[in-house]
């Protein structure tokens, strides 16, 4: 897994060498959910509330459209609402989006594209007590590699100022547990700012 992201980060910088590239940073909130057929997290779960943040790179294409990658520090998963407490599952991820977005001259943006996400530790809460959840391949384990693909709009103004709205949808089947289906899903609303550009000389 560490070679996979290091690969990717990688990559992310080779595109940034560009005059037409900006940097910026973001944060903001995260509600987590899980597509899955456990009968229990279905009837009662919940939105997770976390947080994201990290770094933006956002390379000019044309004058409509530009290729944005992100490297995000994300919370994921979901709450289960068992009336007298509730349960949560909570996993620490690191994301890379990799983005193609249209921009209007406005400043308004729409786009999307895969995600790829890599998992840091899970965890699951009963009653205030804490069980990490290995990661791995064996079974009962969560797997490290998580892919997926991301939507997002919002607005950037003429001073930098960004804010966004995003939606990760899960591909992989992160449980290692035969006919057990288990995708992390992300609704994102973050604010942002990017870095003025260096003028021409």
């Amino acid at each position: 897994m560490k070679t996979n992201l290091l690969l990717v980060l990688m990559f992310c910088v080779g595109l940034s060498v560009s005059a037409q590239t900006r940097f910026g940073l973001k944060s903001g909130v995260a509600l987590g959910s899980v597509s899955t057929n456990d009968a229990e997290i279905k009837e009662d779960g919940l939105n997770l509330q976390s947080f994201q943040f990290g770094a933006i790179i956002d390379t000019r294409l044309s004058s409509a459209l530009s290729f944005q990658s992100q490297l995000l520090f994300l919370g994921k998963g979901t709450a289960v609402d068992h009336d007298d407490h509730v349960d949560k599952y909570r996993f620490a991820t690191i994301d890379v989006p990799l983005q193609l977005l249209y921009r209007t001259k406005a400043g308004w943006f729409i786009g999307g594209g895969p995600n790829l996400g890599f998992n840091l530790s899970a965890r699951y809460i009963h009653e205030g007590e804490k069980e990490e959840i290995a990661i791995g391949d064996a079974a009962g384990e969560v797997k490290g590699f998580d892919f997926g693909l991301m939507a997002s709009g919002g607005y950037e103004s003429k001073k930098g100022l960004v804010l966004s709205v995003s939606y990760l949808k899960g591909i992989t089947q992160l449980q290692n547990t035969p006919n057990f289906d288990w995708q992390n899903n992300v609704i994102g609303f973050t604010i942002g700012y990017m870095l003025p550009t260096r003028g021409k000389k």
